[in-house]
């Protein structure tokens, strides 16, 4: 299978497909062979060769609505509708440390570069961070509605963004609040490429945005998906972005100019989540058509 790039996106492909109820996010694990779903019905470890599931974690109480891999791929965290965030331990056969402190559900999560912290995002308008062993260790207030993403830049930097329009750059050990930047809706995903210090932002108002993080500079605007945009992922070598919207397309952009490049069409509810593998050989998305779909070059 090719490695997905700027000359030969036209040639996408649907290669595979699951059916599970309305996801919400999609992750690969490090190493590729696999890929974790979060939908309403909990979350899903497919084989990625053959989209055939290989575990099953279950443990909240009700919908999950975010998930994230730790970078050696031996922990997977979880963001619940039941206000708790969850931390599995896989080589420990699932075992389960619950982080609770949120007063409200929690929409996203994220683990820091080096796996040892986790930031969740909740509609109590908070976002926080813990540690491995579920301790609080930090308190992020300022926004004034509910905060939906949540992504690291680097050890340093903590993004995210709100129903308040605003995404925001925290200093990941002070709590401070470095920088504002603004959409002109609701922001409802996030993306980080720390080796430019770039972040990515998709948003109701129907853009996806490139952000210098340090600066709070717009460094692209793509107007990309018509009735919102809902999700964001840079490739690995950082020369595309994918986006995911409500006209129930996937887009990929050239980096940094903005060109569009291709548009995959097959979903019939929005795309709510875009993934690439961490070769850069396949991009995954979830819909609320109740599937996770692979698409490849073959």
């Amino acid at each position: 299978m090719e490695i997905i790039t700027a000359e030969n996106a036209s040639k996408l492909k649907q290669i595979g497909q699951a059916a599970q109820a309305w996801i919400t996010e999609v992750v690969w694990s490090p190493n590729g062979r696999a890929l974790a779903a979060a939908g309403a019905d909990g979350i899903r470890l497919y084989e990625a060769d053959a989209m055939r599931v290989g575990g099953v974690l279950k443990g909240h109480d009700g919908p999950v609505k975010g998930i994230a891999v730790s970078p050696d791929g031996g922990w997977v965290a979880s963001a619940g509708a039941d206000t708790t965030a969850r931390l599995w331990k896989l080589r420990a056969g699932a075992a389960q440390t619950i982080l609770r402190g949120h007063s409200d559900a929690v929409n996203a999560v994220a683990f820091s570069p080096d796996g040892q912290r986790v930031a969740t995002a909740s509609a109590d308008q908070t976002a926080r961070l813990w540690t491995l062993e579920g301790e609080q260790i930090g308190l992020l207030r300022g926004h004034t509605d509910e905060v939906t993403a949540v992504v690291f830049c680097g050890a340093e930097r903590v993004i995210t963004g709100s129903w308040d329009q605003q995404i925001r750059v925290w200093d990941a050990a002070s709590g401070k609040c470095l920088r504002v930047m603004e959409h002109e809706s609701w922001v409802r995903h996030l993306a980080a490429l720390p080796e430019r210090g770039w972040a990515a932002s998709a948003s109701r108002d129907g853009t996806a945005r490139v952000w210098e993080v340090e600066s709070g500079r717009e460094a692209l605007r793509l107007l990309a998906h018509a009735g919102g945009a809902d999700a964001v992922a840079f490739s690995p070598d950082g020369r595309m972005l994918a986006t995911g919207g409500r006209d129930q397309t996937m887009k990929l952009w050239a980096l940094p100019e903005g060109r569009p490049l291709h548009v995959l069409r097959g979903h019939e509810k929005p795309v709510l989540t875009v993934a690439f593998s961490p070769d850069g050989r396949r991009l995954a998305s979830g819909s609320g058509d109740n599937t996770v779909r692979q698409w490849g070059i073959v």
